[in-house]
């Protein structure tokens, strides 16, 4: 049976308590759905950057950007599949926050982020051999349990996830995300699960305002620090306290800089527009297939092309959607 050990330590509770003032100061923003989509975009953007770069992906913040919104880049065709497969990945998780973390579900992410990357025996599949922890030099600083305790260790700590409690979301997720890259249960991709996976935790539990986050832009800003607090817990026997807080530092942190954003984007944008439900719906399902034409998306609403054109009318007047091509051509996707 898993049973973390930690504090609560009164710089935690401080922290917690900023972190819900930033919250709570978000939410009453109310931010107008197109601006939210641009805020999730660009957090699915940064959050993509930040945690491929800590892997030691190259590709700029434009050329991921570029990605997102579905254009190819010029770079090397693998770094472009870590980056598309991680956009995918977030992508799910976004659609799906409410589901529980099953092992399954972890074991189908591993897939999807190493999709062509790992060989179909390692994709998706709980690592066979031995594998280590290295440093920037080489050197290896810690060796995870065997392959034959993999399966067990997971379970465990998915049970321990998993279970009703009052433990905070915060430290659910600090935890889960230190113990899954110490059992480093795969032959690659754990430290990009791990950042997947401990985000998911935090919207399971509706924790974050409106999904807006890049959190894994803190660990990349400084790399060194993140890879020192995960050495730091293993040094003291596992004592989880000091990693909780390092994490509950970097959520106020980013919150603090998500509600100065939002403040100076919503301050600057005059634009308003009431959407119809099925607007919404549209935005929705452009935000999830890239660019669709008119008769996709009348499939997907279940409207006549006539209705489609006027939905689409306003939010093309309003620049919330462009359009692309001419006549059966033509496509629509977010601006």
């Amino acid at each position: 049976m898993f049973k973390p050990e930690y504090r609560i330590t009164n710089h935690f509770l401080s922290c917690l308590t900023e972190i819900t003032r930033l919250s709570e100061k978000i939410i009453q923003t109310k931010i107008r759905l197109p601006l939210k989509l641009k805020i999730q975009r660009d957090a699915i953007t940064l959050n993509t950057h930040s945690s491929t770069s800590i892997e030691g992906n190259t590709l700029s913040l434009s050329q991921v950007s570029k990605l997102v919104h579905h254009e190819d880049v010029a770079a090397d065709d693998t770094q472009k599949k870590e980056v598309l497969n991680y956009i995918n990945v977030m992508n799910w998780i976004l659609k799906h926050p409410h589901l529980p973390i099953t092992e399954m579900r972890l074991l189908r992410l591993h897939q999807q982020v190493m999709h062509q990357l790992l060989p179909k025996e390692k994709s998706g599949h709980y690592k066979t051999k031995n594998n280590v922890v290295v440093d920037s030099k080489k050197i290896v600083i810690f060796r995870p349990p065997g392959p034959e305790r993999t399966s067990k260790l997971i379970s465990e700590l998915l049970e321990w996830i998993n279970t009703p409690s009052n433990i905070h979301p915060i430290i659910k997720s600090a935890i889960f995300h230190h113990q899954f890259v110490t059992i480093h249960p795969f032959s690659d991709g754990n430290g990009r699960l791990a950042r997947c996976i401990s985000e998911w935790i935090l919207y399971h539990h509706q924790f974050y305002p409106y999904h807006l986050l890049s959190f894994d832009n803190y660990y990349a800003n400084d790399r060194q620090k993140y890879y020192q607090k995960i050495q730091q817990a293993r040094d003291l026997d596992f004592d989880f306290t000091y990693w909780i807080e390092y994490v509950a530092e970097g959520i106020s942190s980013t919150l603090k800089k998500l509600f100065n954003r939002i403040q100076q984007i919503s301050s600057k944008s005059s634009k308003e527009i009431e959407l119809t439900p099925k607007q919404i719906e549209l935005i929705e399902h452009l935000q999830s297939n890239g660019a669709l034409g008119s008769k996709d998306i009348g499939e997907k609403l279940k409207i006549s092309r006539a209705r489609v054109n006027q939905l689409i009318l306003p939010l093309v007047k309003t620049k919330i959607i462009q359009k692309e091509g001419k006549a059966r051509a033509t496509r629509y996707l977010l601006s």
